[in-house]
């Protein structure tokens, strides 16, 4: 079932259980209950709905469910202790309506206590909503801290295996005698690249430009590797960098594209990164020489796409987007949009 789906399902149902458990305590209290005041009950009810609706307009739009709970806890008491005397005040309107009012209704005694009853009514109402968005929002986090969990150990079997340590050092070794200055540059790169694995377990989120920081220490250790098989292109607004992206998310596409694409080609080929901003979006274009093969559910191969796709979700939900196809007889374009 779907969030909203959901969400109309409890409120309309737990108001409908509202009316009736009013309707019937009426009954069981008043000698003279009859259907005629039973109407006001169910208005009442039907308000209740709508108010707690608009409440809860007000309070994603406020971004209330960001908020520490010290901070939290006067905005909702505050607002609640309004709604329950405007909601009492709707219940005289509609006595009055009805036929059914009486001046003992605006008294102090019976607008404290009836606004009382409806504040606790109210309070229920917000301790189930914020408490279901804060448990959601803890369920959230135990699932992002697994899959960079996942992606933790991946990146280690990745980039910290024998293999890549080996090629990277034998690389170096053979500029430290013929160029001295490039050997140097390519230990750097290398310190960069793994200190910036190490530093992503502590981040959910890191600036483009720092991401991108990372990809160009990668490429540039494959560079001294494949040589002339891999060219690199980058075309990146300015106003893209200061975005917040999921760390190691494009150095790990990246690396996909050159494990899965380039090192495939004796010929190698290009590895170009695009990112733009548009509509309160980053866009990235990741294009790769090769072909793209959807995996089947036997399949298997990288993880970069998977681990993409679940992070994406974890973090923005729909807000983002995430694909991947061929363009054209022998390039890959992979696309990410997500919201600035």
């Amino acid at each position: 079932m779907s969030k909203t789906k959901l969400y109309w399902t409890l409120q309309i149902g737990g108001w409908f259980l509202y009316a009736v458990l009013m309707v019937f305590g009426a009954s069981i209290v008043s000698d003279s209950f009859s259907p005629q005041l039973a109407t006001p009950i169910i208005i009442e009810a039907i308000f209740f709905l709508l108010i707690t609706h608009l409440y809860r307009m007000y309070s994603k739009q406020r971004q209330w469910l960001t908020l520490k709970v010290s901070k939290l806890l006067p905005r909702v008491l505050t607002v609640i202790a309004i709604m329950a005397i405007v909601v009492y005040f709707f219940r005289v309107l509609i006595s009055y309506i009805s036929g059914l009012y009486s001046p003992e209704l605006l008294s102090l005694p019976n607008v404290l206590g009836n606004a009382t009853g409806n504040f606790i009514v109210l309070l229920i109402w917000s301790s189930i909503y914020f408490a279901y968005h804060y448990f959601e929002r803890y369920n959230q986090s135990l699932k992002y801290e697994a899959v960079m969990n996942e992606m933790r150990l991946n990146q280690l079997k990745s980039q910290l295996n024998p293999h890549f340590i080996f090629n990277a050092l034998n690389s170096i070794r053979a500029l430290v005698d013929e160029e001295p200055s490039k050997s140097k540059m390519a230990i750097n790169h290398l310190s960069s690249m793994l200190r910036s694995t190490l530093v992503a377990d502590k981040k959910k989120l890191t600036s483009f430009e720092e991401e991108l920081g990372t990809v160009k220490d990668y490429l540039a250790m494959e560079s001294i590797r494949f040589e002339e098989r891999l060219k690199t292109v980058f075309d990146v607004e300015e106003a893209s960098k200061n975005v917040q992206v999921p760390p190691l998310m494009i150095q790990t596409l990246v690396e996909n594209a050159i494990k899965h694409g380039i090192s495939k080609l004796k010929r190698g080929g290009i590895v170009s990164i695009k990112a733009s901003v548009a509509d309160q979006k980053l866009k990235i274009e990741i294009r790769n020489t090769g072909h793209y093969t959807p995996k089947t559910k036997k399949g298997t191969g990288g993880y970069g796409i998977k681990n993409t796709r679940q992070r994406l979700d974890l973090i923005y939900g729909k807000k983002a987007n995430f694909d991947i196809r061929n363009d054209g007889d022998d390039m890959v374009l992979t696309t990410i949009e997500i919201p600035t």
